[in-house]
């Protein structure tokens, strides 16, 4: 009979010094101690109180972890890894305080999906009659808690969805929908393929997509009468997007819309921020500028500090010399150039203010700047301003990318005879892009989520059905489903923007070395 020893791989055992653990694991100094304790006892406590309401799965929690626990110890002290005894290590079990830690969490999750099932499913109604629904409901009742009512979700979806759009014009949102999936299917294999790089095919392609913004934008708006292409009215009539746009609809346009025209956008503001052309002489600014403040001078300052009363007065009185300053700091920090200057001025303006000042300065104070009886449209206005906004960032992360490489790029360019434009367009802005697309795909994820701001203005997207939903007769009061229910919609638009983005890292190997 082998021994017990031998069985376990000799002297294995050997190398296991519980006094060296003890003193990597908890004393090695007073604030680990604590810490230990402090999560030892949290640990217990949130245990106890699931084993009062969920015993069964806190149980096979409690042996699935011990077991897997064990397995690791046993398989570290033999030093005889599997792949998952050694993943379980690196990521789990690497020290006492992960040990504990990781039982938390695994009760703390457990807690989150029995809980939201239970609400979303078990105790849930799902009927579209209010009546049933609320009877439903209070008979599942549990403790007082009601579960979903996703019959309100059910009963709203096309309100969700598109909102006020009409009924008999929905042909043109599926006809949206073939164009895009027409163009994606062949795009999908030739764009991936060398081949097609300069094939006729890939060219039209590319120009199909250039041209598909403008498609969707007269399918959605349609024709006036009185316009260019007023023929095109009777098939596909005028539609006011501040009425018809609405729900998911109208947040996919705002966030495509921005996403869109804040990329070329962004890409002049970081150029602008970096130009080096020669500016403004020195000599014509501190002169223009000092005749003005000479002007001003005379006109204002003068008769303003004769009648001032107080310091303060008299200072404010001075303003014309802040010319002079401006003066020196233009020509100290910028040479003159004023292209830089007004890159920097709108991205620091715009990155100063939160998207809420934006929208309600193109909502309230923007009509104010227009001609008599001018008049543009609030889901106009609120689509620029979000661009605007969205430019200002991406200016920001383009610029990241440009400083990141080395000047022998743009030598290796210039030794090549390339002009400014190729050299942009074909080494330095692959390269900087390349180096930037977490962050950028980053900051349309989050323009994607801001959307919602823009029912606090008045025009009612995903986040303003779902608060109406609640106002509703038929379903008073109901929030929770409707909201579970957007929160999903907007995790899977993110989650589908951060897997292309990984994506598109990989190909382009972005991290590799």
């Amino acid at each position: 009979m082998q021994s017990t020893t031998s069985r376990f791989g000799g002297s294995a055992f050997r190398n296991l010094n519980l006094r060296r653990y003890w003193l990597d694991n908890v004393r090695r100094s007073w604030l680990q101690t604590i810490w230990l304790l402090i999560l030892l006892l949290v640990t217990i406590w949130f245990a106890i109180g699931q084993l009062q309401e969920h015993f069964a799965s806190t149980i096979i929690i409690f042996v699935v972890w011990a077991a897997s626990v064990i397995w690791t110890a046993v398989s570290d002290v033999r030093r005889s890894h599997r792949p998952m005894t050694l993943w379980l290590k690196t990521n789990l079990y690497g020290s006492l305080s992960n040990v504990v830690l990781s039982l938390l969490l695994a009760l703390i999750l457990a807690f989150i999906i029995i809980g939201f099932f239970d609400w979303a499913v078990v105790r849930a109604s799902f009927s579209t009659n209010p009546t049933v629904s609320k009877i439903q409901l209070e008979r599942k009742s549990v403790d007082g808690k009601e579960g979903a009512a996703w019959g309100a979700v059910i009963d709203n979806f096309r309100n969700l969805m598109v909102f006020r759009w009409p009924t008999d014009q929905d042909w043109r949102l599926f006809a949206i929908l073939l164009w895009n999936v027409i163009l994606l299917i062949p795009s999908l294999y030739v764009f991936r393929k060398e081949v097609f790089r300069r094939s006729r095919i890939r060219r039209v392609l590319t120009t199909l997509w250039i041209l598909t913004p403008f498609v969707v934008f007269f399918l959605l708006r349609g024709f006036k009468s009185d316009g260019l292409f007023g023929f095109l009215a009777g098939p596909i009539p005028y539609l006011n997007p501040d009425i018809a746009w609405g729900g998911l609809l109208l947040t996919l346009i705002i966030a495509v819309f921005a996403i869109v025209a804040s990329f070329p956008l962004g890409l002049l503001l970081a150029l602008g921020r970096r130009s080096k052309i020669t500016g403004i002489p020195a000599w014509l600014t501190y002169g223009a500028l000092g005749l003005i403040a000479l002007y001003f001078f005379v006109t204002r300052s003068i008769p303003a500090l004769a009648e001032a009363q107080t310091t303060g007065a008299q200072l404010i009185a001075l303003w014309p010399l802040l010319l002079l300053l401006i003066a020196y700091l233009f020509q100290r920090y910028y040479q003159g150039n004023v292209v830089a200057l007004a890159s920097t001025v709108y991205i620091e303006v715009i990155r100063g203010v939160p998207l809420i000042t934006v929208l309600f300065m193109s909502i309230i104070l923007f009509p104010i700047l227009l001609p008599p009886g001018t008049e543009i449209l609030s889901t106009w206005r609120v689509m620029v301003a979000a661009a605007l906004f969205a430019a200002a960032y991406l200016a920001e992360n383009v610029r990241g990318g440009l400083q990141s490489l080395n000047k022998g790029q743009y030598e290796a360019a210039d030794a090549v005879g390339l002009n400014t434009y190729k050299k942009y367009r074909l080494i330095v802005l692959p390269q900087a892009l390349r180096a930037v697309i977490p962050a950028i795909v980053g900051q349309f994820i989050s323009l994607f989520k801001d959307t919602t701001l823009v029912a606090i203005v008045g025009l009612i997207e995903l986040l303003g059905v779902a608060n109406l939903i609640s106002a509703q007769p038929d379903w008073l009061g109901v929030r929770r489903a409707p909201y579970v229910f957007i929160a999903v919609i907007y995790f899977v638009g993110s989650a589908l923007m951060a897997w292309y983005s990984r994506r598109l890292e990989r190909r382009m190997g972005v991290g590799e070395r």
